[in-house]
């Protein structure tokens, strides 16, 4: 799934959830990616909407994968949350 947001932040969280949803139900396979090209900022509670995410597909045996995680600031908000091992971020 592509993310269409430039900035992941509390007034976007529940498109996103939306289109994560609809992403989820129609989904074909045991992989779910998700596309960061676009996104320069993450806040908090888009992270927390990640460790939900990950939490259901690992119940549900789906493989979570994240890609283009290239933005310095998205980067970083990774960082500050030691969440590098989960979004394949090297240190």
């Amino acid at each position: 799934m592509k993310i269409e947001f430039e900035e992941l932040s509390i007034c976007e969280i529940e498109a996103f959830n939306d289109q994560i949803i609809k992403a989820l139900e129609e989904l074909e396979g045991d992989q779910f990616v998700l596309d960061f090209y676009n996104v320069e900022r993450i806040e908090l509670s888009a992270i927390q909407l990640l460790l939900s995410l990950k939490k259901y597909c690992d119940d549900s045996n789906i493989n979570l994968v994240f890609e283009n995680i290239n933005a310095n600031h998205l980067i970083e908000s990774i960082k500050i949350y030691n969440l590098e091992k989960l979004f394949g971020v090297e240190s």
